[in-house]
């Protein structure tokens, strides 16, 4: 079993307007064996989770503080199929602090793309690249947010 899917979410809000959307707790995404007719109860030995933590911080031309989030990104690794390979079996997003104040909005959403297989056909290690993008606007100007990420079925993980 080489092939790996995503059977979950393939996008969804993180931050509309200014606040965590209320979808953000029911979103998911996933690495897991493709062609398998039940692959989330098919897999064993899944660890973690693994977390990555991020902020955005900005401040106006008065040094004050108008947009300040914490953002933690956290999967589930290792998971066996018929005791082989390792997959995503949970990758999900928090925003445990959300403070935008008036006249800014911010906008943020996620994206996955297609899981592949990084490893061998016999040894399977799921790759999970999604991106982490959106916007902070007011009413001076417009500035573009994106963090790419590539998140792996052994535990690891890459930055870009």
């Amino acid at each position: 079993m080489t092939d790996v899917a995503n059977i979950a979410s393939a996008a969804w809000h993180v931050i509309e307007s200014g606040k965590p959307s209320a979808s953000l707790a029911s979103n998911t995404c996933n690495a897991v064996p493709a062609g398998v007719a039940d692959p989330i109860s098919s897999l064993t030995g899944a660890q973690g989770p693994n977390r990555l933590t991020w902020r955005l911080q900005m401040e106006n031309a008065f040094g004050v503080e108008v947009v300040d989030i914490a953002f933690d990104l956290r999967w589930e690794y290792g998971a066996r199929h018929h005791g082989g390979g390792a997959f995503i079996p949970n990758c999900y997003l928090y925003v445990p602090r959300c403070s935008v104040l008036w006249g800014f909005d911010v906008d943020v959403q996620i994206n996955v793309h297609n899981p592949s297989n990084a490893g061998t056909e016999t040894a399977p290690v799921a790759r999970l690249p999604l991106t982490v993008s959106g916007s902070v606007s007011s009413l001076v100007n417009t500035r573009s947010l994106q963090w790419d990420f590539q998140l792996f079925g052994d535990g690891n993980y890459h930055t870009s």
